[in-house]
């Protein structure tokens, strides 16, 4: 028994030599890991903030994505203090701040390390017509909310002319022109663009200061519409059999074309004498 007993004793104080030495190793690795990573943590830190990973000037921010703003106004529009260290700058914030100040549906703003630059993908907003001024002279319009003088695109957001002005390049504006377009109904704006875009007789102007009548200035001449209804495209669809109308009237001038019953067209010539063309055959309209 005591040769049993000495033996164990033994294998016991082996044994916890051994796992002392294990926790010695393990400490030693943590500890080893910790300081290594607090190395290499600070020799990021210290690297990114030397002058080879500072964004200096404009020039390292590159622009894609863009026709009508240039590459120097989108550059200029980026709110940096240069120099700027790369890993301060928030693509986030530049991509928000960048949808802010320019007409812009999107932005996207990523940092590249090597070589050090900003890479920025942007999406323009197309302008569609040119939003026209009201003047307000009756006492019941001058409580309406009317769209301000600028440009609206095809899903009805408006943007300050003076937001393309910053560009170095020559705005070409669109042809058509609206006005008179109320806030209220700024949301039917992308059905209604979307029918005129459509239209096969060509639209100059829309004139929506009465949402009773939307007017239309056509090559045909000015239209009576109603107020808007989904049968906005039968009307011009009806608008578009009466191309003919110049050569049915030889002299006689139109006033307007009223469409407010596409199924029952009618004109006003220049004399106020209405000529209802509903029961006239189509090939006659």
């Amino acid at each position: 028994m005591s040769d049993l007993s000495h033996i164990s004793r033994d294998q016991l104080q082996s044994r916890r030599q051994t796992l002392r030495r294990q926790r010695r190793r393990l400490i030693g690795q943590v500890l080893w890991r910790f300081l290594a990573l607090s190395g290499l943590t600070t020799a990021i830190f210290w690297g990114t903030t030397r002058p080879i990973w500072l964004i200096q000037n404009p020039n390292q921010i590159i622009v894609g994505g863009n026709e009508m703003l240039s590459d120097k106004t989108i550059q200029d529009l980026i709110p940096l203090d240069y120099p700027q260290p790369l890993l301060k700058v928030e693509p986030e914030g530049l991509a928000e701040q960048l949808q802010n100040r320019a007409p812009i549906v999107s932005a996207k703003v990523s940092r590249q390390l090597l070589p050090p630059r900003l890479i920025i993908q942007v999406q323009e907003r197309q302008p569609v017509a040119v939003v026209l001024p009201v003047s307000v002279t009756s006492s019941e319009a001058k409580g309406i909310d009317f769209l301000p003088a600028g440009l609206i695109d095809a899903e009805g957001a408006w943007m300050p002319q003076s937001s393309f002005l910053l560009s170095d390049r020559s705005l070409d504006l669109p042809e058509l022109r609206l006005q008179g377009l109320q806030t209220q109904y700024r949301q039917y704006w992308p059905q209604v663009y979307e029918k005129i875009r459509q239209s096969p007789v060509k639209v100059y102007e829309l004139d929506w200061r009465d949402p009773s009548n939307l007017v239309l200035q056509t090559e045909l001449g000015v239209v009576y519409l109603g107020p808007f209804t989904p049968e906005l495209g039968q009307q011009l669809a009806t608008l578009d059999k009466m191309r003919n109308l110049p050569e049915q009237l030889e002299d006689t001038g139109v006033a307007h074309i009223d469409l407010t019953n596409p199924s029952a067209p009618s004109i006003s010539v220049v004399n106020d004498q209405e000529n209802p063309l509903g029961d006239a055959p189509e090939e006659e309209l």
